[in-house]
């Protein structure tokens, strides 16, 4: 029984896909997928229905909230916003409506926005807290900051006091793929490590999908196989 962290996928369901045959993911193994399934990547409807065929078949796949679906059900909600303009102009949200050959989010099937409204803001495992972008560690109750959860970037304040003997992992900040292994081999000494090794961004050092085994802490690394000229 593994347990396997994943997180950034951003429509990438050819490369998710390989990468969970990579790491053998069966019934007895259980997911924890760190939010931003959507946009950029070509298939955002690919691995949204990915994921929801994993659980129907009764697979343990948790799936946090990640900032992408955020700005989709505020695009959802307000489609004349400036957030619904920057969303779909500037986030890669034409391409999640283009998977779904819709035009506007309220075209998307109700079963996909329903999935998305149920997803926590974070989740701890044993020793682990697991959330999309980090925790405001500057405040009293952390937990108690939402919009940091999805949003929060840069080298995140240690507070040990707070934090104990937990680990943070989370995604939101891509990161090239040394540096990450760097993070992991680390994680006792900084126990604030991001997962998200920038899978839509061709760059040197970038474009993988990982996956974290979190009583191992093996990663496994998974290279783009999208055709990406269609990367928002």
């Amino acid at each position: 029984m593994k347990h396997w962290v994943i997180t950034d996928i951003h429509g990438c369901v050819k490369t998710f896909e390989r990468l969970l045959e990579k790491v053998e993911f069966n019934r007895q193994d259980t997911l924890y997928l760190l939010g931003d399934y959507i946009d950029r990547g070509p298939d955002s409807k690919g691995v949204l229905d990915l994921i929801l065929q994993l659980k129907k078949t009764r697979h343990n796949v948790h799936c946090l909230l990640g900032n992408h679906e955020i700005m989709m059900l505020h695009a959802l909600n307000n489609p004349t916003s400036q957030e619904a303009y920057f969303w779909i102009h500037y986030n890669g949200g034409d391409t999640t409506l283009k998977s779904f050959n819709a035009e506007h989010p309220k075209e998307i099937d109700s079963e996909y926005i329903d999935f998305i409204l149920k997803m926590a803001h974070y989740q701890e495992v044993d020793r682990y807290i697991l959330v999309h972008a980090g925790l405001n560690l500057s405040i009293e109750d952390p937990f108690s900051d939402k919009d940091a959860m999805l949003w929060i970037r840069g080298d995140q304040k240690l507070n040990k006091k707070w934090l104990g003997e937990r680990i943070i992992l989370h995604g939101h900040t891509p990161q090239i793929k040394r540096r990450l292994e760097t993070g992991v081999k680390q994680i006792e000494k900084h126990p604030i490590v991001g997962l998200d090794c920038g899978c839509v961004y061709p760059r040197e050092g970038m474009n993988y999908l990982c996956a974290l085994e979190l009583q191992s802490h093996r990663l496994v690394f998974q290279k783009n196989i999208e055709d990406q000229t269609s990367v928002g």
